[in-house]
């Protein structure tokens, strides 16, 4: 920092306790910035982040991996001040997983052999979670010499459809969601896959898979899911019924809430809360278009305010000052008067098709903000940034650490 001009102030003089305050409710593209100034800043700004006490609630961005920053590291472009910032993230390399899920700014990702880690992209941090083994439906089949050959999934019953070690993660994972912050302790994760779009859940540490039951002749084919207050799940089927559960131990509880109010199945369906506590159903509509390089876009999004007393669902026009997040991140609003870089009335989506995804991993990604005011939809940035592969995801940054 320069010198101090005659008179004005020396703000690298600040109390250390002020500082400490002040660098600590900025967003972290203010706080990299003022890392910049001085000395004493870039040490206060430093030590935020290495003890784990940076906590300041922060707006989402957009993550994904570059040809520039190679298979180990992944950009997270901000909505805050629309620039990318570059993270070194720890092997496996995240250019080689696939991302399952994006909850309390943790990535949920599997590797090349199936296997599922929870992976802090702000702090670095990486938290092996159960084996895709304990997962009921999966079993694993090795070779003469002991050697992991490949996978079996059942299908209920006798049937059962082998995959290579690294194929079954394209197929078995759907997506994953936090019931908290790791950090925080007592974080349970939620997984919806198949066969048959079926839920699973674990706790941070637990050794295994708990597979909430379901009928075989009618399995209840889930969509989406969000985490209440108490730590609830909510779970939201292709049908649009809503099933709350109250997970205790090993295992979980149902209650329906809503009943299915769709004639027909519908794969694109999100379960959100608004910033005011409404539970929402957001139905997405996506076109593909044809030749070789055929390509998804979405254009229509349809929102809906679910009535638990009546049992029905009321078409909503607006969000309001809320703007949500679809696609493999965990359904959410935030009013825009919190995050003033976002757009209020828009939806942000990022590509989450179950079989599109399932093609091939150079295909085009669908990823964009729609306005609901006129039923547009437009990229984020231009050109395009990213690879294809892994699916670009929405995150929200968490500096906190569960290794303080």
């Amino acid at each position: 920092m320069e010198e101090s001009t005659a008179g004005g102030p020396d703000w690298s003089m600040l109390p250390s306790d002020v500082l400490t305050t002040v660098l600590g409710e900025l967003e972290f593209p203010d706080l990299f910035r003022a890392a910049d100034v001085c000395t004493s800043w870039r040490a206060t700004a430093r030590a935020l982040r290495r003890l784990g006490i940076y906590s300041r609630p922060q707006t989402p961005c957009l993550l994904y991996t570059t040809a520039g920053g190679g298979p180990g590291a992944a950009e997270l472009l901000s909505l805050a001040d629309k620039k990318a910032y570059r993270a070194r993230l720890p092997d496996p390399p995240i250019g080689e997983r696939n991302i399952v899920g994006s909850s309390h700014g943790w990535l949920v990702t599997a590797d090349a052999r199936s296997e599922l880690h929870l992976l802090n992209p702000a702090t670095g941090e990486q938290v092996a979670l159960p084996s895709v083994t304990t997962i009921e439906q999966v079993t694993p089949i090795f070779d003469p010499a002991g050697g992991l050959e490949r996978y079996d999934l059942s299908l209920h019953g006798e049937e059962t459809q082998p995959y290579a070690v690294d194929e079954l993660r394209g197929v078995l994972y759907l997506k994953a969601v936090l019931s908290c912050d790791p950090s925080l302790g007592d974080c349970t994760v939620v997984l919806i896959h198949n066969p048959y779009r079926e839920l699973s859940f674990a706790r941070v540490g637990d050794e295994k898979w708990h597979r909430i039951a379901s009928t075989p002749l009618e399995p209840p084919r889930y969509s989406d899911c969000i985490f209440g207050d108490g730590g609830v799940l909510f779970a939201m089927n292709l049908l649009g019924g809503i099933h709350r559960y109250t997970i205790e131990g090993s295992r979980a509880t149902p209650e329906t809430i809503l009943k299915d109010i769709s004639p027909f199945v519908a794969y694109n369906v999100y379960l959100a809360k608004t910033s005011s506590g409404h539970v929402l159903q957001i139905w997405r509509i996506k076109k593909s278009t044809g030749g070789e390089q055929a390509e998804i876009h979405t254009t229509v999004v349809s929102i809906y305010k679910a009535d638990f007393d009546s049992q029905q669902i009321v078409h909503v026009p607006t969000l309001g000052d809320d703007a949500l997040f679809i696609g493999h991140n965990c359904t959410c609003c935030l009013s825009t008067k919190d995050y003033p870089g976002l757009l209020p009335n828009h939806v942000y989506f990022t590509d989450d098709d179950e079989y599109w995804l399932m093609d091939g991993h150079e295909i085009c990604r669908d990823v964009g903000v729609f306005n609901l005011e006129d039923e547009s939809a437009n990229e984020v940035v231009a050109p395009q940034l990213w690879l294809n592969w892994p699916v670009p995801v929405w995150i929200v940054p968490n500096f906190n650490k569960i290794n303080k």
